[in-house]
């Protein structure tokens, strides 16, 4: 992982209540969930001894005690949680005018063989203290204690 490309300034950063954004953020012009994408964008955070459901409910109750929402739950070969930040709505960023916009507040689900669950989140390097230009910097705060949420809603 290059480090320096993660934490230069997004391309373009924004904003988004609407789920229309954040599904095409997701998905594919064929219309379902680019597995290959996601997985090279995205890191294990941590293993589940929890199935992919119960892991899920888990993460929405400490998502909700801190603030958040999920704004949507796609499902396919495991699940995909998009939270939403506290301070209204959720960020959609492109690294490249030719990129595919990346969620970074979106948590997903992948079954394991023992019956937990893989938790992944989406790479986006160090966000500065105060967030990129655009970036409210409470929603930086909320990027950069996602592991810590995951965590403590999974032990």
């Amino acid at each position: 992982m290059d480090s320096i490309a993660l934490a230069r300034k997004p391309f373009r950063l924004w904003m988004t209540g609407s789920l229309a954004v954040v599904m095409v953020s997701l998905c594919t012009a064929r219309g379902v969930l680019d597995d290959e994408r996601l997985m090279s964008s995205m890191r294990l955070v941590r293993h589940s001894p929890y199935g992919v459901g119960e892991t899920a409910e888990r993460i929405e109750a400490a998502a909700r005690r801190r603030g958040q929402a999920v704004i949507a739950r796609v499902e396919g070969e495991g699940l995909v949680m998009v939270l939403g930040s506290s301070h209204g709505g959720t960020p959609v960023l492109m690294r490249r005018p030719d990129a595919v916009p990346d969620v970074p507040l979106s948590v997903h689900l992948r079954h394991a063989a023992d019956g937990g669950s893989d938790v992944l989140v989406a790479q986006v390097g160090d966000v500065p203290a105060g967030g990129w230009d655009g970036l409210p910097a409470g929603v930086a705060e909320e990027l950069a204690e996602l592991p810590g949420l995951l965590e403590r809603a999974l032990t």
